[in-house]
C-alpha cells in the first residue's frame, strides 16, 4: 500500500504508515525480549568512570554551577547531566541508574518497531544491534538518549512543516545530548528546512513566519549550548585539537566506518554504497552526507574515541528511515542493513556474554571492601581518572587529593587537578593508603614503580576492564598500596642504570644510547635528601647536554628549577656542550626526606628529524649531595 500524503502549498508529503496496520505478534515479542536481554545484562554490569562522572555531576552540582562552568570542562552539551540531577533529586538511587538508559533505550526500540517503514525482519532485528542493544542501552551515556530523540524526529519527519514547534522541540533536545548530538540535529535542520530557505519567495507569508520563528528559536538554542560547552582555556581534556590533525582524516574516517558497521572499513563503505541510490532518491543522501562528514572532521580536529561510532550508525538508519517515506527499500539496501545486524548481533552477543561473566569495572569489587573495612584515618589518595568510578558508591568524595578533600566527588577535567601528578603524590601528608586505578599494563608498573620507593606495598586488587564489540578494550582495575617502609629513593640518579626508571617522574623519554634520556620542555626527578640536609640544605647537579640540532632550531635555551615550590637559580645554554647545572636547595625544601625536583625550559622542538616526542635536552645523571655547612 503506497503511504498517504498530506499536502503543504503544492508540496505532496508522505506520511509514515499507520502503525494500527503493522502490529503483527512478532513485534511486542521482539521488543519484549530486548527488554528482557537489557534488564539482565544490567543487573551483571557494574557501572565504570564515564558512567559514574554523569552521575556525580548531577548529584554534587547545581544545575548553575553545570551549565554555567563544568560544562566548559566536559566539552559538551549537559542535557543528560540534567535529566540525572533531576532524577537523583526525586530518589533515583545509584542502583537504578542503567536503567534509565535502558528505558531510554525501549523508547527508541518501541519507535522503530512500530513506526520504521521498513520490512518486518528489519524492524524486529536492528534492536538487537550492538549500539541499541549494549553500548547505548546497557551503558549510561548522554549516547543513551540520541537513539529515541532521533527516531521521534524519523516518525514526524514527514509531517515537520505541520508541525514546527514539536520538531524544533525535538531537534534542540537531540542538540543537546553530545557533540555528536549537536552535529547530528544541525544536519537533519539543514536537510529539512534548507529548501524552503532557498525557495523562501514561494512560501506563503504564514509558512514564512513559521519557518522564521521556529529557526531562530532552534538556532539561538544551538547557540547556547555551544557557548555552554566551549571549552575553558586551562581544560585538561583533548588538548592536541586544532587544524594541524587534518592529516589524519582518512584514519579518523576508516575507523569511524569500521566501528560503525561491520568492524572493517572497506565491508562499511561498500554497504553504504548499496544504500546510496535509495538515500539519493529518498532524500535522505543529503542529511547523511552532511552528517558523516561533520562526524569525521569532528573526531579529525577535536577528539574521537570507539564509542563515538555508533551514532553514525544510527545516522545510517535515520537517513534509510527517512528515504524510504518516498521510495520503496531497494533490495540493495536492505542486503546492506541485514550485513551490518549480522555483525552487530554478533558484537551484541560477544559484549552481554563477557559483561555477564567478567567485571566491566572493578569499582564495585573496590567499594565493597571500603564499605566493609573502612577508610584509612590517615586519608586514601588515588591515582587515575578510573578512580571516579568509586565515588558513587559513597555519599561523599572520598579521597584526600580530590578537590583537595571537599566533598565534591567528580572528576575535574581543568589544569588544576593533580591527582595524576607524582609531584603531588610526593608533597601529600594525607596518603596513609593509595589507591591506583589503571588501564594499562605500563601506567600500573609505573606508579607501582614509584610507590614502591616512597615504602609502599601492594594489599588489595580488584580486577576489571571495559569490553568493545568483540574483546577487551582497556582495564580498569584497581590496586591499593599500604605504607609499609622508609622511602628507599636514591638521592643521585643515572640515567644509565634501569632500575632507577622509577625516580623519573615525567618529562624524561626512553633510556638511549644505554647512557642517556631526552626530556620534555618540562621534566620532574624524583630524589632522597642526602644525610646532613637538616639543617644545611644540599646541592643539587644535573648533568645535561645541548645538542646542535636544538641549537639551530631553537636558539638558546634557559633552564629553571624548582624543589617544594622554591625556586632555584637559571642558567642559559648558549652553545651545544655539556653543561653541568648547579644550585644550592635550602633546607625547607627538603623537611619531607624526599624532593620532586622540577625541571622547567623555556622552549622545546617538536617533531625534529621525524620524531614526534617534545623534545629539550639530554641527560645523563642528577642528584643531590651534601651541603657544607656554612663557616
Amino acid at each position: 500500500m503506497a503511504p498517504k500524503t498530506v499536502t503543504v502549498g503544492d508540496i505532496p508529503l508522505p506520511t509514515p504508515p499507520s502503525a494500527k496496520a503493522r502490529t503483527p505478534a512478532l513485534m511486542p515479542i521482539a521488543v519484549a525480549a530486548y527488554a528482557l536481554m537489557v534488564a539482565l545484562t544490567i543487573r551483571r554490569h557494574e557501572p565504570w568512570a564515564d558512567e559514574a562522572q554523569s552521575w556525580l555531576l548531577g548529584r554534587d552540582t547545581s544545575l548553575a554551577q553545570l551549565w554555567g562552568h563544568l560544562l566548559h570542562y566536559e566539552g559538551t552539551p549537559g542535557l543528560w547531566q540534567t535529566l540525572v540531577h533531576a532524577l537523583i533529586r526525586v530518589g533515583l538511587p545509584y542502583g537504578g541508574y542503567n536503567f534509565v538508559s535502558a528505558g531510554l533505550g525501549f523508547a527508541a526500540v518501541v519507535l522503530l518497531v512500530r513506526y520504521a517503514p521498513l520490512p518486518l525482519f528489519i524492524r524486529i532485528s536492528l534492536p538487537f544491534t550492538y549500539y541499541l542493544c549494549y553500548q547505548y542501552a546497557v551503558i549510561a551515556r548522554s549516547y543513551a538518549l540520541i537513539a529515541p530523540l532521533l527516531f521521534a524526529i524519523a516518525v514526524i519527519y514527514t509531517q515537520a512543516p505541520l508541525r514546527p514547534a514539536l520538531m524544533t522541540v525535538l531537534l534542540a533536545l537531540l542538540a543537546g545530548v553530545s557533540v555528536h548530538g549537536f552535529l547530528i540535529s544541525a544536519c537533519i535542520w539543514v536537510t529539512l528546512y534548507g529548501p524552503q530557505l532557498l525557495g523562501w519567495g514561494q512560501l506563503q507569508a504564514s509558512e514564512r513566519m513559521k519557518v522564521a520563528i521556529a529557526g531562530l528559536t532552534y538556532w539561538c538554542i544551538l547557540v547556547f549550548f555551544l557557548i555552554c560547552a566551549w571549552p575553558a582555556k586551562d581544560v585538561a581534556f583533548a588538548e592536541h585539537r586544532g587544524l594541524a590533525n587534518l592529516h589524519l582524516f582518512p584514519d579518523v574516517a576508516k575507523a569511524g566506518l569500521a566501528g560503525a558497521f561491520t568492524g572493517y572499513w572497506i565491508t562499511s563503505l561498500v554497504l553504504i554504497a548499496l544504500s546510496l541510490p535509495l538515500l539519493w532518491r529518498g532524500g535522505g543522501l543529503l542529511f547523511f552526507a552532511l552528517a558523516s562528514a561533520a562526524f569525521f572532521l569532528f573526531g579529525t580536529i577535536v577528539y574521537t574515541q570507539l564509542w563515538h561510532f555508533g551514532v553514525l550508525f544510527l545516522a545510517w538508519v535515520f537517513a534509510i528511515w527517512i528515504s524510504a517515506y518516498k521510495t520503496r527499500v531497494t533490495v540493495p539496501t536492505l542486503l546492506a542493513l541485514t550485513v551490518a545486524i549480522g555483525f552487530q548481533c554478533y558484537w551484541t552477543a560477544a559484549a552481554i556474554r563477557y559483561d555477564w561473566g567478567h567485571a566491566y569495572s572493578g569499582s564495585l569489587a573496590a567499594a565493597q571492601y571500603f564499605q566493609q573495612a573502612g577508610l584509612p584515618s590517615g586519608g586514601l589518595y588515588t591515582i587515575g581518572y578510573s578512580s571516579t568510578a568509586l565515588q558513587p558508591y559513597f555519599s561523599a568524595n572520598l579521597y584526600s587529593d580530590f578537590h583537595g578533600g571537599a566533598s565534591e566527588a567528580y572528576w575535574d577535567w581543568s589544569k588544576r587537578n593533580t591527582v595524576d601528578d607524582p609531584v603531588a603524590l610526593i608533597g601529600s601528608n594525607r596518603r596513609e593508603s593509595v589507591m591506583v586505578g589503571y588501564k594499562a599494563m605500563p601506567e600500573k608498573q609505573r606508579w607501582a614503580d614509584l610507590l614502591h620507593l616512597l615504602g609502599y606495598s601492594p594489599t588489595r586488587h580488584f580486577d576489571g576492564a571495559t569490553f568493545w564489540q568483540t574483546d577487551v578494550f582497556e582495564f580498569e582495575s584497581y590496586d591499593l598500596y599500604r605504607k609499609t617502609s622508609d622511602p628507599q629513593a636514591a638521592s643521585s640518579v643515572d640515567m644509565a642504570d634501569t632500575s632507577q626508571a622509577g625516580q623519573l617522574l615525567s618529562g624524561v623519554h626512553a633510556i638511549e644510547a644505554g647512557k642517556w634520556r631526552w626530556t620534555a620542555k618540562n621534566f620532574s626527578i624524583l630524589l632522597k635528601a642526602p644525610p646532613g640536609s637538616i639543617p644545611n640544605g644540599a646541592e643539587l647537579t644535573l648533568k645535561l647536554v645541548l645538542p646542535e640540532v636544538q641549537l639551530r632550531s631553537l636558539g638558546p635555551i634557559t633552564i629553571r628549577a624548582d624543589v617544594s615550590g622554591r625556586e632555584l637559580p637559571a642558567l642559559r645554554l648558549s652553545k651545544p656542550d655539556a653543561y653541568v647545572y648547579s644550585a644550592h636547595v635550602p633546607a625547607e625544601a627538603l623537611e619531607s626526606g624526599l624532593a620532586a625536583v622540577n625541571f622547567r625550559l623555556d622552549k622545546a622542538a617538536m617533531g625534529v628529524n621525524g620524531d614526534a616526542r617534545e623534545l629539550g635536552v639530554v641527560v645523563i645523571a642528577v642528584s643531590l649531595d651534601p651541603a657544607h655547612p656554612a663557616p
